[in-house]
């Protein structure tokens, strides 16, 4: 009997994170979020995106920069200046996905679309990429708000997608823009 409990506890030694709704935008936008994560520190954000950092200053963070206390899960999400329409999402998504292909050179992507969600259409590619020490599991997605892209990012380290890439589907799937 002891043998099986030993078994079994892998199985449920890691539940399915807690999830939060937080809102962007002045509340244009609704998103589940985990709980575990908060504001990105300083050091963690200066590590994990120094070009970001350098181009526009260590302060000048996304509309949102949430972080696990490791940096080995982040989620962030920006207001982009780019004008698109939603019917125009796969075309940016193509345009993504080559621009990330050409910038990272190792990518392995995992899947893309177009979904419906909320009544909103959402583009969203999934991919590996290698990272100084180790491979990051990286989702991005993205939608319309007022004529302009709104982009969201999750990453984690590869270890940690069979943990994550479900609630990282459940948070774009709640995705809500008002």
């Amino acid at each position: 009997m002891k043998v099986l409990l030993f078994l079994f506890f892998p199985l449920i030694g890691f539940s399915q994170p807690k999830l939060e709704k937080i809102s962007l935008l002045d509340n244009k936008v609704e998103i589940l979020s985990p709980k575990q994560l908060s504001p990105m520190s300083d050091q963690i954000w200066v590590t994990k995106y120094p070009a970001w950092a350098t181009k526009y200053g260590e302060k000048n963070r996304p509309a949102l920069a949430l972080s696990d206390a490791n940096g080995e899960v982040n989620f962030l999400a920006e207001m982009t200046g780019m004008p698109a329409a939603e019917n125009q999402l796969g075309d940016f998504k193509k345009f993504q996905m080559q621009g990330v292909a050409k910038y990272k050179g190792d990518v392995e992507f995992l899947g893309n679309g177009v979904k419906t969600i909320n009544g909103k259409q959402v583009g969203y590619f999934k991919f590996l990429s290698k990272a100084a020490d180790q491979k990051v599991f990286n989702y991005y997605f993205f939608c319309t708000v007022g004529g302009k892209i709104l982009s969201f990012t999750f990453n984690c380290i590869e270890s940690l997608q069979k943990d994550w890439e479900k609630t990282a589907d459940e948070m774009m799937a709640s995705l809500k823009v008002k």
